[in-house]
């Protein structure tokens, strides 16, 4: 097989299991919002979220099984992790902006608003947090809809790198000498 036929299905199979992340990404997005209302939803949420990391590992780890012979050096596995990452934040990006754009109706901006209103009348209770959590949300509401988005994307960006660095110790094996 040749060094370009190579890359182009390691490229491939980092965005098929990138798509299988965003998609569980997208699930944890839409039990976080259903989880405002629920708390069953809350924890779903928080199972999703905590189970993402190891789906990672997980794929990179069935990927090193089935194309690469059980070996995968640190460098490769960390450009497999954090391609899989990048391709899961532009679809759950993409997932977030339609959410926005066609679902929300100003939901959250609302849900916003009242925390901020509820906050401001209990400034005594809270304190300090009170005015830096306003300011926060001030923050949040003025950036829209294109501004939170690109936001929780190179959030997911950062995150990715960062993951992908933990994840790809774990996966990496070495040939033996």
């Amino acid at each position: 097989m040749s060094a370009e036929t190579e890359n182009k299905n390691f490229y491939n199979h980092a965005m098929r299991s990138g798509t299988m992340l965003g998609i569980l990404w997208i699930a944890m997005y839409a039990s976080c919002i259903a989880g405002i209302g629920s708390p069953i939803f809350s924890l779903f949420f928080l199972a999703l979220n905590i189970a993402s990391p190891f789906y990672a590992g997980y794929l990179a780890k069935s990927y090193r099984r089935s194309e690469c012979n059980g070996i995968l050096p640190f460098g490769k596995a960390f450009t497999y992790i954090f391609v899989m990452y990048l391709c899961a934040s532009l679809l759950s990006a993409v997932a977030h902006f339609v959410y926005f754009l066609f679902m929300d109706n100003g939901f959250i901006m609302q849900l916003l608003m009242e925390t901020s209103r509820i906050m401001e009348e209990n400034k005594a209770q809270f304190g300090e947090l009170s005015t830096e959590l306003n300011k926060s949300i001030e923050q949040f509401l003025a950036m829209g809809t294109k501004g939170i988005v690109f936001n929780m994307f190179t959030s997911n960006i950062m995150n990715g790198i960062l993951l992908s660095a933990i994840i790809a110790l774990f996966v990496k094996r070495n040939p033996q000498q």
